[in-house]
């Protein structure tokens, strides 16, 4: 795996003044009883908006509810298995396990699974070709510059918004079960046994019970419509993801980084997260309370072990370090969030130039 530079007066300095806060705050590094209250509240409104789909509210309300429904269970998922993964949503590690688990099979993902690849590749080594599972991607787009150009991508800016409508139930119905094939080889003490696959079962199992199974048996819909509902509840849950999550890395305001022969990487750890990282209103409250702090996004990459409702007081104290150093942050408003990601798709989308008979990246 890549190394980092050795560590800088400046990440020395944000550790001494995070830990200066975590020594003040009054529940750790973990989720508060305001965020616990919030997400019960959530939970109750996915379940009001579910069960409209057993009683006759119209077609076109139904397929409203779907998308509705869509955007609270990614909501759920982003603030409370998001942190669950951290091990920050509760002081129980059983608790996080529960909530992370079952979180994740409302959309049909092992939770298990997502968190081992997202600590291991994604929050180590963010847009570093070949470690992380977000900039490499599918082979359908062209995300990084390391990335090999395909004729096909030269359309990806027009195409890319119908793949980006499948992603979660791409991720779980494809992309899971290789990634459990790569676990069980890679992690044999975490991933043999029954343990894990009864969790990777019943992720399954839970999702097609809910969303396909029990509302063509248990409602009085047609088929078609159902299949209308069920379209419109995956296509709403990913564009959703993509919109709040993918920008925050892949985007034109952000780079990339190649490791060198050695496989050293030209900044330390802290630079690194800033550098490759997007944030937009880092210190809205109301903003991170409906992302889970995915807004936040270089704080929460400096502090993963956080709970997403530390974003606030973390991102001002890393704005403030950051002017202190001279340290140029990437915050942009929410609109160019979006503009900025599909700009660096156009220019991967472009054939790479050819420098001494090799490729360059385009950026």
């Amino acid at each position: 795996m890549p190394t980092f530079q050795p560590k800088s007066e400046f990440s020395s300095q944000l550790n001494a003044r995070a830990g200066r806060y975590l020594s003040r705050s009054k529940t750790g590094r973990f989720a508060g009883v305001g965020q616990w209250f919030r997400s019960s509240l959530l939970f109750l409104f996915c379940a009001a908006v579910y069960s409209l789909i057993y009683v006759d509210p119209g077609p076109w309300i139904l397929l409203i509810s779907a998308a509705v429904l869509g955007a609270g269970i990614y909501t759920l998922v982003a603030t409370v298995c998001h942190d669950a993964a951290h091990g920050s949503f509760a002081t129980s590690r059983w608790v996080n396990g529960v909530c992370l688990s079952a979180g994740f099979s409302l959309v049909g993902i092992s939770g298990k699974l997502w968190a081992e690849r997202h600590l291991r590749l994604h929050h180590m080594y963010p847009n570093i070709a070949g470690t992380d599972i977000d900039a490499d991607g599918s082979s359908l787009l062209r995300l990084s510059p390391s990335k090999p150009w395909r004729a096909w991508h030269r359309f990806q800016c027009w195409y890319a918004i119908f793949l980006y409508a499948l992603v979660l139930p791409h991720l779980a119905f494809a992309e899971d079960f290789e990634h459990l094939r790569k676990a069980r080889r890679n992690w044999p003490g975490k991933f043999s046994g029954v343990g894990p696959l009864a969790e990777f079962a019943a992720a399954k199992i839970v999702h097609i019970c809910l969303f396909l199974v029990m509302p063509l048996f248990l409602s009085e819909h047609g088929i078609f419509l159902l299949a209308g509902y069920y379209i419109v509840f995956v296509s709403s849950a990913s564009l959703l993801f993509v919109a709040i999550n993918v920008g925050s890395h892949i985007s034109e305001e952000a780079e990339f980084f190649d490791p060198d022969e050695d496989g050293t990487l030209p900044l330390d750890w802290a630079h690194h997260q800033i550098r490759t990282s997007v944030d937009w209103a880092p210190t809205s409250r109301l903003a991170i309370a409906l992302t889970g702090g995915a807004n936040a996004h270089c704080a929460h990459h400096l502090f993963p072990r956080f709970a997403h409702s530390h974003n606030r007081a973390l991102s001002r104290m890393v704005i403030r370090t950051a002017r202190e150093f001279g340290v140029k942050l990437n915050i942009l408003a929410p609109w160019e969030v979006v503009r900025a990601h599909m700009a660096h798709l156009y220019k991967m989308s472009r054939p790479p130039r050819i420098i001494d008979g090799s490729s360059a990246g385009g950026r």
